[in-house]
């Protein structure tokens, strides 16, 4: 009797840990699974936006981020997740280096049939208005990866998805992810304007002073 009580507890712990960890389960309304890229309090709030939007809808958020994948390891993510999730879904797969590239990343973004025209990815991935640009792949860039980056495209993601729904997010930052990628867009163009104008002027003073030594 002892032996098939604890046969009994076992096998339920096991199925209680494939619900909890399982990464497409019935159960997950988010999911993530990362090489610790977003920190913990951002991975809660969009926790909170992804399961709202999951309960409003029934679309399912699948987010991948990894420090370095092969072609190899990319696919298998890729072909993993879309044989597992169930419609409507989207898959976003990021990566900060792939394959033998050292300064570039990977971005891709899929979803089911039935999600298409529900959400538009270059306003997302533009990388002049975007408010989750390309250019943050680029690992030599001023915008490396941030929990921030993350949080503002996942929210603008989800609030287009909820708008084609008709429904309203309680848990969606809104505008502020437009307002605080925008300023830092303008930061940064501002900053290269002036490097740029900095480098001429460095040039010109340089060309000045060869004239009249000649």
């Amino acid at each position: 009797m002892l032996f098939i009580k604890q046969a009994g507890r076992a096998f339920s712990a096991l199925l209680l840990s494939l619900i909890i960890f399982s990464p497409t389960s019935a159960f997950c309304n988010f999911i993530y699974e990362g090489d610790h890229l977003i920190n913990d309090k951002t991975i809660a709030k969009m926790k909170e936006i992804g399961d709202e939007l999951s309960q409003k809808t029934g679309v399912t958020i699948a987010l991948v981020t990894k420090n370095h994948l092969t072609k190899k390891e990319f696919l298998e993510i890729k072909n993993r997740y879309l044989k597992e999730l169930k419609p409507p879904y989207v898959l976003w797969i990021f990566s900060k280096t792939y394959e033998d590239r050292k300064d570039f990343g990977i971005n891709q973004m899929f979803n089911s049939p039935d999600l298409e025209g529900k959400f538009d990815k270059n306003s997302l991935f533009s990388p002049f208005t975007g408010t989750f640009t390309k250019l943050i792949v680029i690992k030599k860039s001023k915008t490396d990866p941030t929990s921030a980056a993350f949080l503002n495209g996942y929210a603008d993601l989800t609030d287009m998805i909820a708008d084609a729904y008709g429904v309203k997010l309680k848990s969606s930052i809104g505008h502020e992810s437009h307002t605080f990628m925008n300023i830092l867009r303008v930061l940064f163009y501002l900053s290269l304007l002036y490097f740029a104008g900095l480098y001429i002027k460095n040039r010109f003073l340089k060309k000045e002073t060869i004239e009249k030594t000649e």
